[in-house]
């Protein structure tokens, strides 16, 4: 008895899992759902045969509610499919399915009074009702199933020229659709920060982005380019044009810097940094629309402080700039910059940690390995100044090979950055490609 009741039990739970996996298996299907959407498509069809002579509905109109009922089958088992794989995330899916069950509501509402005058002797009776239920559907295809679900997007201008000694430019994202946005900055090159990283844009918005020139270098072969990506999948490319000029902009301002200061017979103030910054973006439209722009002032000081070797100041500048956005703490060049004003105020252990977590901050991006040469190539700085037998892992790492063989002026950067010799290291960094060559 025991047995014959496990094997019944057995036979449920092999039916029912079964019946589980035939479903999940179906969940996409539109006919499968007919019963839980309340809708049979081809007997409304023959319903709506049955009167059309009756109440004024034309072939072209059958026939248009024959292809709606097919168009939106076929729509709803591909967005479903599309949703199942990943190839449409969780807002757009959310938003079609919202606009189909609309159209879907509508239909139900034609047949249901459709139905109802098939049953009467004079359906021209219901004639009003059925046309306007009509209406109704043909309003809401007319708007299709996408409609609000994808942004228009709108970048301008598509080409940033940093010639000589530009600091920053802006871009304008703009919303011309009937749906919120939210964008973000991607795939921006070392050597260049943006301000907002990222942020929503409400319908008819437009925002300002800054994209400024940071301390370190930048890529040496111009013209470069980032996107602009939105959460709808929507994404526009922004280029970048330098010249050999603008790779040298800190030491420009720097130069600046020290004449500014010079005339007054003085050492050079956190106040004359700024001044520095505000002629070097003075020539800018938009740069006082951009969100934060002022930490942004602080964070380009610090910057030509420390180019001045001002480390103090560089510092001071620095706090200020995070007091006034603290969101500027999540971008790597903010953490390589604390960590060459870190070495300069005499703590290597701090400022090898900044660099590390530039490094930390940059990961999975496509400035990754560009980050990677310059932090490890500036730590490797740090522990051979200190004598310390771990700088020939820095600069012997592979980022970091790369990194100098492509572009053998991030040596002098770093350098000069921690205040160290530049042909000390780089000696240094050729001892490191000989050990990390030589066979153990």
């Amino acid at each position: 008895m025991n047995v014959k009741i496990a094997l019944v039990l057995l036979v449920l739970v092999l039916g029912a899992a079964a019946c589980f996996l035939w479903v999940r298996g179906e969940d996409c299907s539109f006919s499968t759902k007919k019963r839980t959407l309340g809708i049979d498509l081809e007997a409304g069809l023959s319903d709506v045969n049955a009167i059309k002579g009756k109440v004024g509905i034309s072939d072209d109109q059958v026939r248009d509610y024959d292809d709606l009922g097919k168009d939106l089958a076929e729509k709803y088992d591909m967005l479903c499919q599309d949703h199942k794989h990943n190839r449409v995330k969780d807002p757009e899916y959310l938003c079609r399915r919202n606009n189909m069950d609309q159209i879907l509501d509508s239909l139900r509402s034609f047949l249901t009074k459709t139905k109802a005058a098939t049953a009467l002797a004079d359906p021209a009776a219901q004639k009003e009702i059925v046309l306007q239920a009509l209406g109704d559907l043909e309003n809401l295809e007319k708007k299709g199933y996408g409609a609000g679900c994808t942004s228009s997007m709108n970048v301008s201008p598509k080409s940033l020229p940093f010639l000589g000694r530009t600091s920053e430019h802006t871009v304008q994202i703009s919303n011309s659709g009937n749906n919120d946005l939210n964008y973000s900055v991607v795939d921006l090159p070392r050597g260049f920060l943006p301000q907002p990283p990222s942020g929503s844009v409400t319908v008819g918005q437009t925002v300002t982005v800054a994209i400024v020139r940071t301390a370190e270098p930048i890529p040496n072969n111009s013209p470069v380019s980032f996107l602009l990506k939105d959460n709808f999948l929507d994404e526009a490319s922004v280029e970048l044009d330098f010249d050999q000029q603008n790779a040298a902009l800190y030491e420009a301002l720097a130069e600046n810097l020290k004449s500014l200061s010079a005339q007054q017979n003085r050492a050079p103030t956190l106040e004359d940094a700024l001044k520095v910054v505000d002629d070097s973006v003075a020539t800018s439209s938009s740069w006082k629309s951009v969100q934060n722009s002022d930490s942004l002032r602080y964070f380009l000081a610090a910057g030509i402080l420390s180019s001045v070797g001002d480390a103090p100041a560089a510092h001071s500048a620095l706090d200020t700039a995070l007091t006034k956005n603290p969101a500027l703490d999540r971008q790597p060049a903010t953490s390589i910059l604390r960590g060459i004003v870190l070495k300069n105020e005499n703590k290597p252990g701090e400022a090898i940690q900044n660099f590390s977590r530039a490094n930390e901050l940059a990961a999975g991006s496509k400035s990754q390995k560009d980050t990677a040469a310059i932090t490890g190539l500036l730590s490797g700085a740090v522990a051979d100044s200190q004598g310390k037998p771990e700088a020939a892992t820095w600069l012997g790492n592979k980022d970091v090979q790369e990194g100098v063989r492509n572009n053998p002026k991030i040596v002098d950067f770093a350098a000069n950055a921690v205040k160290t010799p530049s042909p000390k290291l780089k000696t240094a960094v050729e001892k490191a490609t000989t050990a990390a060559v030589t066979p153990h």
